[in-house]
Order: C-alpha cells, then sequence, then structure tokens
C-alpha cells in the first residue's frame, strides 16, 4: 500500500494533518496496565485490601524516542520527504500505545477464600478487575500467586483545549495481564518479584480540521488507528509498615511489540494507508499505599 504520494503538495497535506493527528495521540494514549503492585500474598478469605497508587511512565527507552520522534515533527519543512512521511507513520503507533504518562488507581481486593481473591480497580483513565489464584503457601512466609486481570481504558486528555482543529471521535483500549509473582510477606514487610504478561487491543480515531470559514471547520482529515501490544515485563516490589498498612514501591520493566494499522483520509485525495511494527523498551515505577480491613 502506498506511504508517499507523489505530488509535492499532496506530501505537504499528509505530513502536517498527521503531524496535528499526532500530537492528538499523545495526549490521548494510555500506557498499558504494567503495574500491579500487590504482595504474592493473596488477601485473607473475608478480609479487604485497599491500595491507591501512583504510577510513571517517564521518557526513557520506547517513551523517549516517542517524544523525540514528536518534537521532530513539529519542525517538518514545507516540502516534507516521503522519510518525513514514514516517521509519521512510526510516530503515531507509539504515541498512541506507549506515550510518557502518568496515572492514579485505587484498588480493592477480597479474599473470597484461603487460595483465591477477587480484584478491582478504577484510575483517572480506566478500570478494570480479575482474580488472583495463591498457588504456592509455604511457611514461614513464602508466597506465589498468578492472577488474570482485564483492564478498559475509557477516558483521554482534552486536546481540544490545545489544539483546537483537532477532535478525538473515538479512542478504545483493553488490556489483559497475567501476573505470576513469588515473595516474602510477614507482618511489617512484603517483598515480590516475578515476570507479567499484558495483551493490548486498541482503536482510535481522530478527525483533523483542514478547512474552515469563520471558525467553523468545512473540511476533515481523518486519522485512523487499529493493532495489537504485547508487553513481555518483569517486576519487584517491596511494601514496609504495620500489621495492616504499608507503603509499597513497584518498579516494572518491560519489553513492548506494537504491531498497528493506519489510515489517513483526505477530503479528494487518496488514502494514506500503512502497517508498522515497533519495539521497544518500557519503564514503569508506582509507589503506593495498602491497607488490610
Amino acid at each position: 500500500m502506498p506511504i508517499c504520494p507523489r505530488s509535492s503538495h499532496l506530501l505537504r497535506s499528509h505530513a502536517l494533518i498527521a503531524s496535528a493527528a499526532v500530537g492528538a495521540l499523545l495526549s490521548v494514549g494510555c500506557s498499558g496496565s504494567l503495574t500491579t503492585l500487590q504482595p504474592a500474598r493473596t488477601v485473607p478469605a473475608g478480609h479487604v485490601q485497599a491500595t491507591t497508587s501512583v504510577q510513571l511512565t517517564p521518557p526513557v527507552g520506547l517513551a523517549r524516542d516517542t517524544f523525540e520522534a514528536l518534537q521532530t515533527l513539529s519542525s517538518l519543512d514545507a516540502d516534507p520527504s516521503a522519510d518525513d512521511l514514514e516517521a509519521v507513520v512510526d510516530s503515531a503507533t507509539a504515541a498512541l500505545v506507549q506515550p510518557p504518562s502518568i496515572d492514579s488507581q485505587l484498588g480493592l481486593a477480597v479474599g473470597l477464600s484461603r487460595r483465591l481473591e477477587l480484584d478491582a480497580r478504577v484510575g483517572a483513565t480506566s478500570a478494570g478487575g480479575g482474580v488472583r489464584l495463591q498457588w504456592l503457601r509455604q511457611r514461614p512466609g513464602i508466597y506465589g500467586a498468578i492472577g488474570f486481570m482485564a483492564n478498559a481504558h475509557y477516558g483521554h486528555f482534552p486536546i481540544e483545549r490545545f489544539a483546537p482543529r483537532v477532535q478525538v471521535d473515538r479512542f478504545r483500549r483493553v488490556d489483559y495481564s497475567v501476573p505470576l509473582v513469588l515473595g516474602y510477606s510477614r507482618r511489617r514487610v512484603h517483598l515480590w518479584a516475578g515476570p507479567k504478561l499484558v495483551l493490548s487491543r486498541y482503536r482510535a480515531r481522530v478527525g483533523v480540521c483542514v478547512a474552515d470559514d469563520d471558525g467553523s471547520c468545512t473540511q476533515e482529515a481523518s486519522l485512523r488507528v487499529s493493532g495489537r501490544a504485547r508487553y513481555l515485563a518483569g517486576q519487584v516490589g517491596i511494601g514496609l509498615g504495620s500489621r495492616r498498612f504499608w507503603f509499597a514501591v513497584e518498579v516494572t520493566v518491560a519489553r513492548a511489540l506494537i504491531d498497528a494499522d493506519l489510515g489517513l483520509d483526505m477530503p479528494r485525495r487518496p488514502t494514506m494507508e500503512a502497517r508498522r511494527t515497533v519495539r521497544g523498551r518500557v519503564i514503569t515505577p508506582a509507589i503506593g499505599l495498602m491497607l488490610w480491613l
């Protein structure tokens, strides 16, 4: 499928519109559900664990590449080359799925039995739920747990305040994660570490005004993005406190593989379509408080 139109005018139009849409994607993009912030010991039957946390995806690795690419796109020449257009496409893929970001979450875990836990989480941009199974319980204080969590993203950044010509028409993303943790838990300390697999499916449509009349948009281009992302992660965490209250820190390092199909529809212009694969490293630290009730 073509990613390089023949005419200089079409090249310029595609690049300018796509770079505006990429800016929109950076604002609405949400990072994957990489942090767990749960010790290896599941919540005892009849008890509830409340967790409040903040997770950060700094501009390091893949998120840094996204940030730098967007800075480059902001200074595109008036007559961009085919390489410039390919950079637009690659940056749109990464900006949608793995931008630099910060998010907060509130989680509740309920102990259903000695080895089964039910989880629910809600955050500023997403909500989800799942279960965890205590597959290892060895005294004194050695535990192992495996879980399954589904997380749906429902919010996006209000980019219209900063880019009046850009409108997010639709954004959907669902993450499925399987964390496996081993750890040590006693009254005042929790230590845990293990691998985690996260699979994501996402879809977005962004409208960009390309012509207006007295403030009213008369022509709009549409950028369509859909695809999948896979994260192979490792996480390590520690919680320190008292018998029922702990301050927790967790760090997750993941290798991301992102596949995306992109399409740019313009009025009276050929559709620009491409398929892209992006790889990179993602580092996500998180801090929070855990309370057993």
